[in-house]
């Protein structure tokens, strides 16, 4: 009876190892989606001169068909009025971060939300 329960503990450990590397791979992806989205705006906001609600919109859609809650994400620009040409324009994307590790073997706390950071020039001509 003790080889059972010691071996179904073992077990758990096995599973947790094994497993880790596929949360941390998926969270990897996770962020590399929020960067890419996030350029994706950026480069899309550099022709109309600011940020739409169409684009937002658009980002949002995709970020939602990954698994993303529509009400967490959060997507802010430097501007909310068309910056003309040769104008910084800066696109911030956040959204919460899955907690995907059942176990922290570390001191450092997990970051709690995935950041995406852009910034192009504008090129919006009349």
């Amino acid at each position: 009876m003790k080889a059972t329960v010691l071996r179904a503990l073992f077990m758990w450990l096995v599973l947790f190892i094994i497993l880790q590397p596929i949360f941390t791979y998926i969270d990897y992806l996770l962020d590399l989606q929020i960067k890419a989205n996030t350029s994706y705006i950026t480069q899309k906001a550099a022709t109309e001169g600011m940020v739409t609600a169409a684009m937002r919109n658009e980002v949002t859609s995709n970020l939602k068909a990954i698994g993303f809650s529509e009400d967490t994400i959060e997507i802010t620009s430097s501007t909310e009025i068309i910056q003309e040409r040769k104008k910084r324009l800066d696109v911030y994307i956040k959204a919460p971060r899955v907690h995907l590790f059942p176990y922290n073997f570390s001191t450092v706390s997990e970051p709690v939300n995935y950041y995406g950071h852009g910034s192009i020039m504008s090129e919006y001509l009349d």
